[in-house]
C-alpha cells in the first residue's frame, strides 16, 4: 500500500509517518509539507491512501480531497482536523471523505482505521485487476495495458495461463487449493472464472522474481498438486487442466488464454483430468487427416444406409481411440463436425418437417467427459434418423426421381450420384427399386424421355432447329451417339424423321 502523509507542521507529519511504519514496516509512506507540494505528489505518484491536514499554506485538506474526487477517485482521503475545524471539516463530505482523525493522532485511533483501509485498498485493487485482466484476455491489450500493469507491474517475468474444467460444486475448494499452491511458491497469482464458460477457472501466474525464470516445468507439476489435492477433498479431480506457452508480453494474454483453452480440450478428450501443455499438441497428440477421410467415408455410408447401431459404434469406437492412440483434439473436433454435417445434410435433403430438427455442433466443455459428448450425439443422430425413415416412408422415391429427370434432361444425369447426394441410400438398392416400379432400368427410362423430348422438337412447326442442336438440348454432347440412339429408339434417323413428319420444309 502507498500512503501520503500532508501536514505542514514537522513533528506532527513525522509522528505519523512513524506510526504507519510501525504498524507495517512493508508499507510505502510518502511525506509532503504541504497543499501544493501534495497535489504534485498525488497526480504524479496516485497513492492508494491521502492523510492531510484540513489547514496547511498552498492547498488546504478540503481542497485537495476535491481535486481527488474529481481527477482520482480510487484515491481514499482521511482529513486530520482539530475541534475548532470540525465544522469545516464537515464540508468534506460531500467530496466523498470518510474518515477524520483528531489532533493529535492517537495510535490506537490510527492502527484500526489503517487496518481497514488497507482492506478496502485491497478489494479496490483486485476489482481494478479483475477488469483490466478480463479487458486484456478477451478484449484489445492495448488500450488496457497501462491499468493492468498498474495493477502488476510491468517486469517481463515468465508467466502462464491456466484453465481448469471442474463441476460447479467444486470451484471455491479449487480457488483456495490454487491460490494456496501458487501463493506458497512465490507466484504472483491471479484467478477468475471464464466470462462466457463458468465451468473454466482461468488461473495466471508470474514469477516475482528474475531468478524464478524457467517456470515452463513446475507448472505442469503444480496443477498436478492441485489437482491431487481437489481430488483428496471432494472426491473428484478436475475434467480437464491446459497451460499455455511461456508469456512475458501482457499484450499476448488474449493469445495464452486461448493456448490454455486449447490445451484443457486436449486434456478433456485424453479423460482423467491429465494435465496438458499447448505444446503437446502437435508434438504427443498427432493428427491424421488420411484416418480422418477413410473414418469419414465409412461413417457417411453408414449414415446413408441408415445405420444407426454401426454410427453409434463407429462414433463410441472413435472417440475411445482417441485417448489410447493420442488423437489432436483438432483431429477428433473434425471429426465429429464431420460426422454432425452429414447428419444436417441428411436433415437438409429430407422435407421441411425434419428440417426444423438440425444437430448443432457443441462446445465440448459443455459436458463433464468426451463419454458424455458421444452419447449426446449419438442420441441426437438416433432421433433424426428415425425422423428420416417415417418421411422417406410417406414418400414415393421413385416418382420423385422421375420428376427429377422431366426437369433435369438436359443435364448429365447419374443414378449412383442421385442415390449417393440426392437421396442417401445405396445405389444398387435405388437401380432394383426404380426397375420393380417402371418396368425398366434407370438408363432406358432417361434415354426414354430424352427420345420424347427430341422427337417432339424435330417435328416442332413453330422452329426449325439444327439436328446437333436438338441432340444438345436433350442432353447429348455427342451427335453421332445421339443419331444412333435415335435410329435405335424410332427406327429412323432424325432427319428422316422430321421430313417424314413435316415434308413441305424439305
Amino acid at each position: 500500500m502507498k500512503i501520503l502523509v500532508a501536514d505542514d507542521e514537522f513533528f506532527a507529519r513525522k509522528a505519523i509517518v512513524q506510526m504507519i511504519q510501525d504498524w507495517d514496516a512493508s508499507t510505502l509512506v510518502i511525506e509532503a509539507e504541504d497543499g501544493t507540494a501534495a497535489l504534485k505528489i498525488i497526480d504524479e505518484e496516485v497513492p492508494d491512501l491521502l492523510i492531510t491536514d484540513i489547514r496547511m499554506p498552498g492547498m488546504d485538506g478540503i481542497q485537495l480531497a476535491a481535486h481527488i474526487r474529481k481527477n482520482h477517485p480510487s484515491i481514499l482521503v482521511t482529513i486530520i482536523s482539530g475541534y475548532d475545524d470540525f465544522t469545516y471539516a464537515r464540508e468534506a463530505i460531500q467530496y466523498k471523505v470518510e474518515n477524520y482523525l483528531l489532533k493529535p493522532v492517537d495510535r490506537q485511533e490510527l492502527t484500526p482505521l489503517l487496518k481497514q483501509l488497507k482492506e478496502r485498498v485491497a478489494d479496490r485493487q483486485e476489482t481494478s485487476l479483475e477488469f483490466a485482466m478480463s479487458a486484456c484476455f478477451y478484449e484489445e491489450a492495448g488500450r488496457n495495458l497501462p491499468a493492468l500493469e498498474a495493477a502488476l507491474g510491468s517486469r517481463n517475468y515468465e508467466s502462464h495461463t491456466m484453465v481448469f474444467l471442474h463441476h460447479p460444486s467444486q470451484y471455491r475448494e479449487l480457488t483456495t487449493i490454487a491460490k494456496e499452491v501458487f501463493l506458497r511458491n512465490n507466484l504472483q497469482t491471479f484467478i477468475m472464472t471464464d466470462k462466457f464458460q463458468p465451468q473454466l477457472l482461468i488461473a495466471w501466474i508470474r514469477s516475482k522474481t528474475a531468478s524464478g525464470q524457467g517456470l515452463h516445468d513446475s507448472v505442469h507439476s503444480l496443477c498436478d498438486r492441485i489437482n491431487r489435492k481437489l481430488t483428496g477433498i471432494t472426491g473428484e479431480s478436475c475434467a480437464a487442466i491446459g497451460i499455455s506457452s511461456a508469456l512475458t508480453d501482457l499484450r499476448q494474454l488474449d493469445v495464452s488464454l486461448k493456448e490454455a483453452k486449447l490445451a484443457a480440450l486436449q486434456s478433456f478428450v485424453h479423460g482423467h483430468g491429465k494435465t496438458v501443455r499447448i505444446e503437446h499438441i502437435g508434438n504427443v497428440y498427432h493428427y491424421d487427416a488420411a484416418l480422418i477421410q477413410e473414418w469419414t467415408g465409412v461413417f457417411n455410408q453408414k449414415a446413408i444406409n441408415h445405420q444407426v447401431t454401426e454410427m453409434a459404434g463407429m462414433i463410441r469406437s472413435w472417440l475411445a481411440d482417441s485417448a489410447k492412440k493420442q488423437f489432436s483434439v483438432h483431429m477428433v473436433q473434425d471429426s465429429l463436425a464431420a460426422a454432425v454435417n452429414m447428419i444436417n445434410t441428411l436433415i437438409g435433403r429430407s422435407n421441411s418437417e425434419t428440417a426444423s430438427s438440425y444437430i448443432e455442433q457443441r462446445n465440448l466443455f459443455e459436458f463433464t467427459s468426451i463419454h458424455e459428448a458421444g452419447e449426446d450425439l449419438i442420441a441426437k443422430l438416433s432421433t433424426v434418423i428415425e425422423q428420416l425413415k417415417r418421411s422417406e416412408a410417406k414418400r414415393d422415391i421413385v416418382q420423385d426421381i422421375k420428376d427429377f429427370v422431366e426437369a433435369n434432361y438436359k443435364n448429365r444425369i447419374v443414378l449412383d450420384d442421385l442415390a449417393k447426394h440426392r437421396y442417401f441410400v445405396d445405389p444398387s438398392y435405388l437401380s432394383r427399386l426404380f426397375k420393380r416400379k417402371c418396368g425398366m432400368g434407370f438408363t432406358q427410362y432417361l434415354l426414354s424421355v430424352r427420345m420424347d423430348k427430341a422427337k417432339k422438337l424435330l417435328e416442332s412447326t413453330s422452329y426449325h432447329l439444327p439436328i446437333a442442336t436438338v441432340a444438345s438440348e436433350v442432353g447429348f454432347n455427342d451427335y453421332s451417339y445421339f443419331i444412333q440412339m435415335y435410329r435405335k429408339v424410332y427406327g429412323a434417323t432424325p432427319g428422316k424423321s422430321r421430313s417424314e413428319k413435316n415434308p413441305k420444309n424439305y
